[in-house]
C-alpha cells in the first residue's frame, strides 16, 4: 500500500539528495525499491544508474542497471567503478551496515561521494506512532528498522571503510529526524 505521507517524505529525501549529483555521472543506488524511483528522477542527470534491492527485477538497458540482490555484505560491482553511492532510507534496515560501507567505499571512484540518509533515534517514537498509532505511513518498512543512528555512530563507521574525517559532512534535515551526509573518496 502507498501512503500518502511515505510519499511526501520520500520526494523531501529525494530533493536533497538530487543536489548533490552531477551531470553524466554513474550513481549506484542500493536498496533502490522495486520501482527504483530516485533513479529515474534523476535519470536526465545521470549517464547510468545501477539499482540493488531484493524487491527489484533483474534488468539492464543504455540507462539502467538493476540487480536483484539482499543488502548484506557484498556489491555485485567492480573495484572505483561509481561516481555517487546513494543509501536514501536504507541503512537502518541493515544487519550488516558496516559491510555495506565498507562497499560503499570500495565502488567509488576517487573523489566520488556517498550520499546516505537515515532516520536519527529521536525519530523512533514518532515514526511508530505515525506507523503503529495512527497509521499514516507503512508499518511493515518502520518494523524493519534494526538500529538508529545518531552522526557520529556514523561517522566511526565511515572513518573504519576508509573515509577520511575532513571529507565527511553530515547534517539533519526534517525538523532534526533524518541524518543527511556525503561522504568523499
Amino acid at each position: 500500500m502507498d501512503y500518502f505521507l511515505d510519499k511526501f517524505i520520500r520526494q523531501l529525501r529525494i530533493n536533497k539528495v538530487k543536489k548533490h549529483i552531477p551531470r553524466s555521472s554513474v550513481v549506484c543506488d542500493i536498496g533502490c525499491g522495486k520501482d527504483f524511483y530516485f533513479l529515474k528522477k534523476i535519470s536526465n542527470l545521470i549517464k547510468l544508474g545501477i539499482g540493488f534491492d531484493e524487491e527489484v527485477s533483474d534488468y539492464r538497458d543504455e540507462k539502467y542497471g538493476l540487480k536483484k540482490q539482499k543488502i548484506s555484505d557484498k556489491i555485485l560491482l567492480e573495484n572505483e567503478s561509481c561516481d555517487i553511492v546513494t543509501m536514501t532510507a536504507v541503512l537502518e534496515h541493515l544487519i550488516l551496515p558496516q559491510e555495506i560501507l565498507n562497499e560503499s567505499f570500495r565502488v567509488l571512484k576517487n573523489g566520488g561521494e556517498l550520499i546516505l540518509t537515515t532516520p536519527t533515534p529521536i525519530s523512533k517514537p514518532i515514526l511508530n506512532f505515525l506507523a503503529f498509532k495512527l497509521k499514516l505511513i507503512d508499518k511493515k518498512e518502520i518494523g524493519d528498522h534494526k538500529r538508529y543512528f545518531n552522526s557520529r555512530d556514523i561517522k566511526i563507521m565511515l572513518l573504519k571503510s576508509g573515509f577520511r574525517e575532513e571529507n565527511i559532512k553530515s547534517s539533519f534535515f526534517e525538523f532534526f529526524f533524518n541524518n543527511f551526509i556525503v561522504a568523499k573518496k
